[in-house]
């Protein structure tokens, strides 16, 4: 059996072949935490816009109301 080889993913804009041409970017919007808001994932040569992967931000952390109890 022979294997299957997968072809490089190509721009459909440019017809840039290759992964070294997708890359992600941060979002110039920031929380109070200086966090991206979500990245951008584009082709390198043209721009082309892929996909934009958003992130989770908390503005602050969650912390419980209750005390447990000391072991004995």
């Amino acid at each position: 059996m022979t294997e299957r080889q997968i072809a490089p993913p190509k721009c459909p804009s440019c017809a840039q072949i290759g992964l070294e041409y997708i890359v992600s970017s941060p979002s110039k919007e920031r929380s109070r935490a200086k966090q991206p808001w979500f990245y951008v994932v584009h082709c390198a040569a043209c721009g082309h816009v892929y996909n934009t992967i958003s992130k989770h931000n908390f503005s602050q952390p969650v912390t419980p109301n209750f005390v447990l109890p000391k072991p004995s």
